[in-house]
C-alpha cells in the first residue's frame, strides 16, 4: 500500500507519515502509559485493515471506513489531555496525536458519504 500511495504524489505520502509514524514511534515510546498502548494498537489495526481494504479496492474512498475506531479514541485521548497531567513531552504528543487525528476523520467521514453516494475512488493527481 505504501508503495501504491508514493506513487500517488509527495503530499498523500506525507500526510501519511506524518499521521502514521508519530503515533507508532510514539505508542513505542510510551507503551508502558495507557495512552501510549491504546495509540499504538488503535494506529496498527487502522493500519492493518485499511491494508486489506487497499487490496480489494485500491484507492477507495471507503478507506475511510478503517478509522473509525478513532471515533472511540479521540474523544477519549481529548479526555486524558484535558483531565490527568502528563510528562510535557508525552502531552505534547497526545495533542499531536489528537490534531491530525481530528483532521483526517473530517477528511475520511467526508470520503466515506462520497462512497456510499456513488463516488468510489480518488481522482488525486500523480503531482508532487
Amino acid at each position: 500500500m505504501v508503495s501504491d500511495i508514493k506513487t500517488k504524489g509527495l503530499m498523500i505520502y506525507l500526510w501519511g507519515g506524518l499521521l502514521n509514524i508519530p503515533q507508532v514511534l510514539g505508542g513505542l515510546i510510551f507503551i508502558r502509559t495507557v495512552e501510549g498502548l491504546v495509540i499504538l494498537l488503535t494506529v496498527f489495526f487502522t493500519l492493518a485493515v485499511a491494508g486489506q481494504i487497499h487490496k480489494r479496492t485500491p484507492f477507495s474512498r471507503g478507506i475511510g471506513i478503517c478509522h473509525l475506531p478513532w471515533l472511540v479514541m479521540l474523544p477519549w485521548l481529548i479526555s486524558r489531555i484535558t483531565s490527568f497531567e502528563q510528562p510535557p513531552i508525552q502531552g505534547y504528543w497526545m495533542i499531536y496525536v489528537a490534531i491530525v487525528v481530528s483532521i483526517s476523520v473530517i477528511f475520511d467521514v467526508n470520503d466515506v458519504f462520497r462512497y456510499v453516494r456513488g463516488s468510489k475512488t480518488f481522482n488525486w493527481s500523480n503531482k508532487s
